[in-house]
């Protein structure tokens, strides 16, 4: 179930970073998604938003299903899903919606790695453990 909440609310924000690529290329039916256009770094900077996302959701929505899976704590599985999800917000706000926001853009991509660091050893232990 956690799995499935997560991997949802993932693909509507995909929806969302996709939209902004869309808008940003000129489609005027979501021209409300082109605010912040400043030119065609702007939808250099979406593209890759988008394409950051589209590069490490998977890995982390296979690792989580597979913790999941074989039974780890809720809690865990809520902490480190919340992490990711809040990693991935900042990253595609910082970087496919702004001009230049470091603080989102590093802190995005840093919590991204802690939390597919922090699930993927925590699923080695639990094979580790189960010998």
């Amino acid at each position: 179930m956690i799995s499935t909440l997560f991997t949802s609310i993932l693909a509507i924000w995909l929806l969302i970073l996709s939209s902004r690529v869309i808008a940003l290329r000129g489609a005027w039916f979501l021209k409300f998604f082109a605010f912040n256009n400043f030119g065609e770094k702007a939808l250099s900077r979406s593209v890759r938003a988008q394409g950051n996302f589209i590069e490490y959701t998977p890995f982390f929505l296979i690792l989580l299903f597979i913790a999941e899976f074989n039974g780890s704590h809720p809690h865990f599985l809520y902490l480190v899903s919340g992490l990711f999800l809040i990693s991935r917000l900042m990253h595609g706000i910082g970087f496919g919606f702004m001009r230049h926001s470091p603080f989102l853009r590093v802190g995005g991509t840093t919590l991204t790695f802690v939390s597919i660091l922090m699930i993927a050893v925590f699923n080695i232990y639990e094979v580790i453990g189960s010998f």
